[in-house]
């Protein structure tokens, strides 16, 4: 006969429930790890042909060549390198990943000193970025790229100008570069540059906070002092017949108070009002004397002093730099 023992365990098999958990945080795994591997590399980034690479057909001949021979000009001069891509779009990455790999890709700037900028423009997503190499960003930081998207580049691309958009773009890097070399700047193409943005501490109202804030002590505690004086006044000109304010007071000293013995004075109130008076005789206290113990005369505690003044006496292949992940980017 076969005893079924209930107690009896079979060790080293893992429980069911423990190993659907498993199975199923291994798929996610599989499943998130399968998507960032489709993500990265679903980007195909075109070659280069040289500094300004139109794969849209977007800007003219002219203004490519004119485009082209800045780019030139800027890298025969100072050896910092400005590339241009225009895209039909992102393909599903973002503005800052599709800059960042197609940077990496061309190289752009020196190897050595990393001194690459790339303006990327993606038409159909209406997006466009500012991409700065390592060498670059303390003279080129975010926010001095952002200005250039926003006050220069949108304004014409908004007008569907986007030959002279690219071009200025160009020569806004360009500008800044040259400035920090100590080199003539650049002239834009035309007039229709934004006027910059002002910082709020370049604003008159910056200025007139600041005046607010140094005089306000001094109005709050004018304000303090005058509302303590006016209910003092009004307490003691109030007329306790009529109630109103046009009590007259006059004292009359009849002996002065000293240090040894109190004083006495005649005051005399009449309202102009309603002809209320009285007359009374009050007693002044005794004075007091200073606590101060210094030696020296009293009245010349600071010292004054003396101040006195003086006098004193090639080809467009790139050089295979690299991206700091720095830059701005927009939209139009």
């Amino acid at each position: 006969m076969l005893i079924k023992n209930k107690n009896i365990r079979i060790t080293g098999l893992i429980p069911f429930h423990i190993l659907i958990i498993f199975i199923s945080i291994l798929v996610i795994l599989i499943y998130f790890t399968g998507c960032a591997s489709a993500k990265k590399y679903t980007l195909d980034f075109p070659d280069y042909n040289g500094y300004v690479n139109d794969y849209t057909d977007t800007l003219s001949a002219e203004w490519k060549t004119k485009t082209e021979n800045l780019a030139q000009a800027v890298r025969e001069e100072t050896s910092c390198e400005i590339a241009v891509a225009v895209i039909d779009e992102l393909g599903g990455a973002t503005i800052e990943e599709y800059a960042a790999g197609l940077f990496a890709k061309w190289g752009i700037g020196k190897k050595d000193k990393d001194n690459g900028v790339l303006l990327l423009v993606a038409l159909k997503d209406k997006q466009l970025r500012i991409e700065v190499g390592y060498g670059l960003e303390a003279i080129i930081p975010d926010l001095r790229a952002k200005d250039i998207i926003d006050d220069v580049i949108t304004p014409r691309f908004k007008n569907s100008d986007y030959d002279s958009g690219v071009y200025n773009g160009v020569v806004a890097i360009a500008n800044i570069i040259y400035e920090e070399q100590d080199k003539n700047l650049l002239p834009y193409s035309d007039n229709f540059i934004n006027q910059p943005k002002r910082e709020f501490s370049d604003t008159p109202a910056f200025a007139a906070l600041i005046i607010l804030a140094t005089l306000l002590p001094w109005i709050v505690f004018a304000l303090i002092f005058l509302i303590s004086f006016l209910r003092s006044y009004i307490k003691k000109h109030r007329c306790p017949r009529c109630k109103k304010i046009a009590l007259v007071i006059k004292t009359k000293i009849l002996s002065s108070p000293t240090y040894e013995s109190s004083g006495r004075a005649h005051v005399e109130k009449f309202c102009r009002k309603c002809g209320y008076a009285e007359k009374s005789t009050i007693t002044l206290p005794i004075l007091k004397k200073s606590s101060y113990s210094g030696s020296g005369s009293y009245g010349s505690s600071f010292s004054s002093g003396s101040s006195s003044s003086g006098s004193s006496g090639s080809s467009s292949s790139f050089g295979g730099g690299s991206s700091g992940g720095g830059g701005a980017s927009g939209r139009w």
